[in-house]
């Protein structure tokens, strides 16, 4: 019972501060409207709205120890004074975190909603692994479980990677096959299928790309061109096809696009 009082003394307190302060009688004394809050303040925290508990949802891979860092909180502390606005905006500096609501759950419980981030590919700089999202946002490093997504690699790849596999995804036969894609230049892609070390190297023109994998998946589809012993496959000149064999290493031959794939490899 004392602690309902408190708490609507409280609310009357901070009630009759506010209604005071719009009608301009406490614009001319600031100090009446601090100690009046701080009379409110301490009559809340006797009537217990102090932060207890803070529980999380949505959380998957973002540290728990991260988002404590994050809310930056000691356990006790006046549940109506905390800055929802500037913990929000700390959480969602987090490295998985996409956005994320706060809210008070009175009497004492602080309540974090996440919606994380979704693990897009694998940039590879020199020797280090990161997950990136389809925005490009870096995410940190990877989980076991994330080992399957597609490599990516190049100065500048996170941010143009969504518009290649977004092309990509119109061409399902190829799409499923291709284990990495190295961005040139930040200009264009070259393309591994079936595997980055031995797999089928396509190097990519720097414009239309949808035109290019269109041509590539006719290719492959009348001429099986990506199960063939090649080196590379070179797109980047409209009215040719250049291939290289892997046997000998230097060989390479220039066709008119319309040639047969057979064909470049006998004339080889």
């Amino acid at each position: 019972m004392r602690r309902l009082r408190y708490l609507l003394l409280a609310i009357a307190v901070s009630a009759v501060c506010v209604a005071a302060w719009r009608a301009g009688y406490l614009a001319e004394a600031p100090y009446i409207v601090a100690d009046t809050r701080d009379l409110a303040v301490d009559l809340s925290v006797a009537a217990g709205l102090r932060l207890d508990a803070l529980t999380v949802e949505g959380r998957d891979q973002t540290d728990p120890a991260a988002i404590l860092g994050a809310v930056d909180l000691e356990r006790g502390s006046p549940i109506l004074t905390i800055d929802v606005d500037r913990i929000q905006e700390a959480v969602e500096g987090l490295p998985w975190v996409k956005r994320a609501q706060v809210e008070r759950k009175l009497p004492g419980t602080l309540h974090i909603v996440i919606e994380e981030k979704r693990p897009f590919a694998l940039w590879q700089r020199d020797s280090r692994y990161t997950l990136v999202d389809a925005e490009g946002h870096v995410m940190g490093d990877v989980p076991g479980q994330y080992g399957d997504l597609p490599l990516i690699v190049g100065q500048g790849a996170p941010g143009a990677a969504a518009r290649l596999f977004d092309e990509l995804a119109q061409f399902p036969q190829l799409s499923g096959r291709v284990r990495a894609a190295v961005y040139v230049g930040e200009r264009r892609w070259n393309l591994f299928f079936d595997a980055f070390e031995d797999g089928v190297s396509v190097r990519m023109p720097a414009g239309d790309l949808p035109a290019a994998l269109d041509r590539l998946s006719a290719l492959d589809r009348d001429y099986r061109i990506l199960e063939r012993d090649l080196e590379f496959i070179d797109l980047r000149i409209p009215d040719q096809l250049v291939v290289r064999l892997r046997q000998p290493a230097n060989d390479s031959v220039a066709v008119p696009a319309s040639a047969p794939a057979g064909n470049s490899k006998h004339d080889a």
